[in-house]
């Protein structure tokens, strides 16, 4: 998912770097390239939303029980990050 990020990073930056020069030769079709780096912005966003984990997390709201074995699962996955 890593890679995935990268490449749609690089497509937005590369959309963005070419809106400058489309813009003055063909005036608003720049709003294509625009419209191009949001969207490979947004397609980044969502590669590392699907690549980070949704850990539990301790909460007051929980009994004592539930929080010990959701420390005891962070504890048990520290390494794993």
């Amino acid at each position: 998912m890593k890679t995935l990020q990268m490449i749609f990073c690089i497509l937005a930056c590369l959309c963005v770097a070419a809106v400058v020069p489309i813009a003055i030769f063909f005036g608003y079709y720049c709003l294509i390239l625009v419209g191009a780096a949001f969207v490979f912005w947004l397609a980044m966003l969502a590669a590392k939303r699907a690549a980070t984990p949704k850990l539990p997390k301790p909460s007051f709201m929980n009994s004592d029980e539930e929080n010990a074995r959701i420390n005891a699962y962070l504890e048990e996955h520290k390494d794993d990050e």
